[in-house]
């Protein structure tokens, strides 16, 4: 049996520490991305997923506080949480890392007049996860990061800016 303060001293740290911090962040990045232009919805999205894992936390030390799960035990299902996780969203992580990629990559700006998979337009958007192309048409076409890097993209306009490297 702990003692009461080390009963405190458990909750303070694998409980109420993550939960702050945890809220502290959410709060951080969900401003930050929403000063640099991101949409509601994603900026709802990102503020979601990463309360999730804060409260995921927060609960897991709240078990291991409270003596259901030994130490071993939360570690265990917080590694298989992870994995399940992970599967789950591996499709936006491909695009996530896809979009990293095109954007060190320098090969496609704003405004840039493209060609990919039958699409052919104008970039308007570049996202982590995606990239809105206008059609000649005038439609919008959404394409993810990971498809973009995968099929053949033509960039009729990156030839003048990218002359010096290629």
């Amino acid at each position: 049996m702990k003692s009461p303060e080390a009963l405190v001293l458990d909750a303070l740290v694998l409980v109420a520490l993550p939960a702050v911090v945890g809220y502290l962040l959410s709060e951080a990045v969900g401003n930050a991305v929403r000063r640099r232009g991101w949409a509601p919805f994603r900026v709802r999205t990102l503020r979601i997923v990463i309360t999730i894992a804060w409260v995921a936390l927060a609960a897991a030390g709240a078990a291991v506080t409270l003596g259901t799960f030994s130490f071993l035990s939360a570690l265990t299902v917080s590694a298989v949480a992870g994995i399940a996780v992970t599967l789950a969203l591996q499709t936006t992580l491909q695009n996530l890392i896809s979009g990293f990629v095109l954007i060190q990559q320098r090969f496609l700006r704003l405004g840039d007049s493209i060609q990919f998979s039958g699409i052919k337009g104008t970039v308007v958007s570049i996202g982590l996860l995606d990239v809105i192309v206008r059609t000649d048409g005038g439609a919008l076409a959404l394409v993810s990061n990971s498809n973009l890097l995968s099929g053949p993209l033509v960039n009729f306009t990156a030839a003048t800016r990218l002359s010096g490297e290629y």
